[in-house]
């Protein structure tokens, strides 16, 4: 129960008490009257009814009078006091409190204000002292900066959940080289997950062979693949892990750079290699040699991928495994070699010899099919069969030019591990014997061993950052508190206040906010094409006319992307159910539905300062301490709303509003929750 409501039930309680004596000793004094003077008591009464009525009236309005002016001098100051304190222990140290009310109030606020001049002053002096500290390691971190800058390699740290902690200017460069991508926007920020912009079974399979190597004692752990980027690149991946003080993963590092040039070499080189063996079929004893040739200029050429050494019979049982678990195929295995190995990725090889039998499989309509292994020179040669169901030879050409999930098509994959793939027949139309020939692995060839584990305790010291310490929780998100939560603060601008009218979006921006931080340089503004007029009015706000978006991409296309931007994150904005209101009309036309969590910097604002009448953007601000600039932008009201909601938030938490939960549901008691647009 609040200040003001105790007052006001204890002033009607007064009066109350007062009206009940007062007519106790009425009926007390009319008891004892005799009858005469009853007769002339109520002569009395009837005859000044109105007298009376209006002395009544008086008297309740001299107590309102009365009561409202002690509320005002005495209870509202120290409402607005205790709010404004808040304030300044939370979050502006510069605000002052008014010296208004009695001579006690004033006192108070006067001594209220001099002790906010010494804790502005110690701000300032802890700051100072902070400061000073720090420039001791800015240079240390700088350096530390540009070496992540000029790396050779794309680096991306993240935790054991896939979050994005920690990555580099070339990282960023890799995964948003294009100016204007034609499917949703892949955005890259702390906090996002990497599996966004790199596929998960990929992720996936590197931990499980990095886990099994940790399990076998080896002194190096890590693990390469290859995968195309929505860049439209080639990128080679070495996954890297970070260990506790347990050896137990807590994270891994990603260092890829592309290989994109270097793939259009090696099919150059095959192109040419291809051209100088048909020159020489026609004699034998250079033909004889050309392959042996082609393989050691191939091999030179493809130490540059991450090609491991890999035995042949755990490849095989990991197929075998594999097809029978995702497509219920049978592979008899018959292994004709001793203790061979072979020179491949693992995963993208894998996946090779699973997507043939599956399609064998859809072709075919056969489930069981013989894989025998044998040793042919330099290469494994493995040999599929299976039995009656020739398919076209025509058909299985076709295979070669499809893709594999996120991998790059199979003719490709195979190109990239050395492999080769030929189809067997005797009339030349059909088929139902294939091979596939991979390159043996040597001692001499092995790739070069994995990098040792970075352990998260052997940090330098001038360099302290506990990037492992957030991890994802299972609680609910509800039960999460606010300092641990992601945030996306967003706005729009419009061509008008009517959304069911028809006025449409014409411009949107956010700015992420991780670990109570925003992140300038993690923000979405785009402009929108409205696709009718923009009145007048509206241009005298925002400053956006017909020229400015006639040539921009309409909100069916701006909204897959914004999806895309705020994904896991809790939605924020300053009075925002105008802002969804205009959302949510789109959803029949673009089939996009945000179903984020929501909170209302507005909201918030007037259940913890009910004291003031005026919620809007400036007058937060100004209470907060906040310098508004591009005020009506949509990215720049959205960065100001997020400088609010920062500082609103310790204030809730000092009003025992912790969590999401908390937050939710003390902004559905707000006066202002009840407007409906």
């Amino acid at each position: 129960m609040t200040l003001s409501h105790r007052f006001w039930i204890f002033a009607l309680a007064g009066a109350g008490i007062i009206f009940l004596i007062a007519a106790g000793m009425g009926v007390y004094i009319w008891l004892h009257l005799t009858p005469e003077q009853a007769k002339v008591a109520a002569a009395f009464c009837k005859g000044h009814a109105a007298v009376l009525l209006g002395g009544f009236l008086l008297l309740c309005l001299v107590f309102w009078a009365a009561s409202d002016l002690v509320y005002a001098n005495y209870i509202k100051p120290v409402k607005k006091i205790s709010a404004e304190l808040a304030m300044i222990y939370a979050s502006n140290p510069s605000l002052r409190i008014p010296v208004k009310g009695n001579h006690d109030i004033q006192a108070l606020a006067r001594s209220i204000n001099t002790f906010a001049d010494m804790f502005e002053t110690l701000n300032k002096t802890v700051a100072q002292q902070v400061t000073a500290a720090r420039k001791e390691t800015e240079q240390e971190r700088n350096l530390l900066a540009a070496i992540m800058g000029e790396l050779p390699q794309g680096v991306i740290i993240c935790n054991i959940n896939g979050r994005i902690l920690l990555y580099n200017s070339l990282a960023k460069k890799i995964f948003t080289r294009s100016g204007k991508l034609k499917k949703t926007e892949h955005f890259m920020g702390l906090g996002r997950s990497i599996f966004h912009l790199v596929d998960k079974e990929l992720i996936a399979h590197a931990m499980e062979e990095i886990n099994e190597q940790l399990a076998s004692g080896e002194n190096s752990a890590g693990s390469y693949f290859i995968t195309p980027v929505f860049t439209h690149c080639l990128i080679s991946v070495e996954t890297i892990p970070v260990l506790d003080k347990n050896n137990q993963m807590t994270g891994f590092i990603l260092a890829f750079q592309e290989i994109s040039q270097d793939i259009r070499k090696y099919e150059s080189i095959q192109k040419h290699l291809a051209q100088f063996h048909h020159a020489l079929e026609k004699q034998s004893p250079a033909a004889k040699n050309f392959h042996r040739l082609s393989d050691t200029i191939q091999d030179i050429f493809l130490s540059r991928l991450p090609l491991t050494r890999m035995d042949l019979a755990q490849f095989l049982f990991r197929v075998q495994k594999l097809s029978g678990q995702l497509h219920d195929i049978r592979i008899n295995v018959y292994n004709r070699t001793q203790n061979e190995r072979i020179m491949a990725d693992t995963y993208s090889l894998t996946q090779a010899f699973v997507f043939l039998f599956k399609n064998l499989a859809g072709l075919t309509g056969c489930t069981t099919f013989d894989l025998a292994a044998a040793t042919d020179h330099d290469r494994v040669r493995c040999d599929i069969t299976w039995e009656d169901a020739p398919v076209k030879t025509a058909d299985l050409e076709t295979v070669k030019h499809q893709h594999i999930n996120a991998l790059p098509g199979f003719a490709s994959v195979l190109l990239l591990n050395n492999t080769r793939f030929d189809i067997l027949t005797t009339d030349n139309i059909t088929s139902n014997h294939v091979t596939l020939s991979v390159r043996k692995s040597t001692e001499t060839s092995g790739p070069a061993k994995h990098r040792t584990p970075v352990m998260a305790g052997s940090r330098p010291e001038f360099y302290d950052f506990d990037l492992f310490q957030v991890k994802d929780r299972n609680k609910s998100l509800l039960d999460t508190r606010l300092t641990e939560l992601s945030y996306t603060v967003f706005d729009t601008e419009t061509t008008g206040l009517n959304p069911e009218d028809g006025d449409e979006i014409i411009s949107m921006g956010a700015v992420r906010i991780v670990n109570n931080r925003i992140l300038s340089g993690d923000v979405f503004e785009e402009l929108v094409d409205p696709k009718r007029d923009i009145p007048m009015a509206s241009y005298r706000i925002h400053g956006i006319n017909h020229e400015m978006v006639a040539e921009k991409d309409p909100i069916e296309k701006v909204l897959p992307r914004f999806r895309q931007f705020v994904a896991d994150t809790i939605l924020v904005g300053h009075n925002i159910a105008f802002d969804m209101k205009m959302l949510t009309l789109k959803e029949k036309t673009t089939n996009i539905r945000f179903t984020n969590p929501i909170l209302d910097t507005l909201l918030l604002s007037a259940i913890l300062h009910p004291i003031h009448e005026q919620h809007d953007m400036e007058n937060i601000a100004k209470r907060l301490g906040i310098d508004i600039i591009g005020r009506h932008t949509a990215l720049g009201d959205a960065i100001s709303t997020a400088q609010i909601f920062l500082k609103l938030i310790p204030i809730l938490n000092s009003n025992g509003i912790l969590t999401l939960g908390d937050a939710i549901t003390a902004s559905q008691k707000s006066y202002y929750a009840r407007l409906k647009y």
